[in-house]
């Protein structure tokens, strides 16, 4: 597989389906960036910052961002794996 930037095609792609996925569930529950990060406790530029995957996300800040938007982990998962 050929890399450009340490991730390989295949890394790349999920990844862009990771941060699509990401910004989509916040969409789906009708909020602005500013609205989730209230919900949160973090800043805008913070959800900006995943969304654009300037920032790495833990798998406890997914959990909280799924919370914030009544997304089950396990579901943002499935449809993560349906979309690769």
């Amino acid at each position: 597989m050929e890399r450009i930037g340490g991730l390989s095609a295949e890394r790349q792609r999920d990844r862009k389906v990771f941060l699509r996925l990401l910004r989509r569930i916040r969409i789906e529950a009708k909020l602005t960036q500013a609205e989730l990060a209230k919900r949160i406790g973090v800043t805008q530029a913070r959800i900006s910052k995943y969304e654009q995957g300037e920032r790495r996300i833990d798998i406890l800040e997914l959990k909280t961002i799924c919370d914030a938007v009544r997304l089950p982990l396990s579901e943002f998962a499935r449809r993560f794996e349906d979309s690769c």
